[in-house]
């Protein structure tokens, strides 16, 4: 903590919402939201990175993209993934259930064909700001819900509640964000549809489970992100 200072939450985000397992001595400490959101940015170069360099051999924007949003959630930990099957999956009340495969399928095949339908040279502000839109989304859930407990957190989106001004300060950063990608009316579109998908997510599962867990919060960083990429396509 001493080595890294100001930097010190940002390793804390690193380790319990990325693969990143450096340092470990991080493991219990809270997460801060600023910086898990924060995190939206490299993450989202990093699946630019991965889908320019197949574009740079050669290959067609569909491979470039599958590559791309490959990148994305493997920079993420496959947390978005992971969470919504996860959520069907108790919904269900068993595991793995169809439904959540088809989910899984259904939104690997909407990513894909949205991105590619998106010109090249857009793809670098297209998935920065869907990794930093998703990553708000979870963020602002936590805000309007009951914490969860670190017993329950492990490597996931969940960070400690922040408060109302910071997720507004969050809000706008991701809104300016979200309009160089979309454009200024596609980027408030994206988040105003994010927050209000959010909200139903959490109601529903107050009704449901009496509270937040991190499977749901992932559910709303899954919209989020998918609400970006579909945008992209029309603005």
């Amino acid at each position: 903590m001493r080595r890294l200072g100001p930097l010190y939450g940002g390793a804390v985000a690193l380790v319990h919402s990325t693969p990143w397992r450096w340092p470990l001595e991080v493991a219990d400490e809270p997460r801060s939201p600023g910086w898990v959101v924060a995190l939206g940015l490299p993450i989202g170069a990093i699946a630019y990175i991965a889908a320019a360099l197949v574009r740079a051999l050669g290959m067609p924007a569909t491979l470039a993209a599958v590559v791309g949003l490959a990148a994305l959630a493997v920079a993420s930990a496959g947390l978005v993934e992971h969470g919504v099957a996860e959520r069907i999956d108790r919904l269900e009340g068993r595991s793995p259930s169809v439904r959540s495969v088809l989910a899984l399928v259904f939104i690997v095949l909407a990513r894909v064909a949205a991105l590619g339908a998106v010109p090249p040279d857009r793809w670098l502000a297209v998935l920065v700001a869907t990794a930093v839109i998703g990553r708000w989304a979870a963020i602002f859930l936590q805000a309007l819900g009951d914490p969860i407990g670190e017993a329950h957190a492990g490597r996931s989106l969940i960070a400690t509640p922040a408060a109302l001004w910071i997720i507004a300060v969050l809000g706008i950063a991701t809104a300016i964000l979200a309009g160089l990608a979309l454009g200024a009316k596609g980027g408030v579109t994206a988040l105003a549809l994010t927050a209000a998908a959010s909200f139903g997510l959490g109601i529903d599962a107050q009704r449901r489970d009496h509270g937040l867990s991190a499977p749901v919060v992932a559910c709303a960083a899954a919209f989020g992100e998918l609400c970006v990429l579909l945008l992209a396509t029309i603005t």
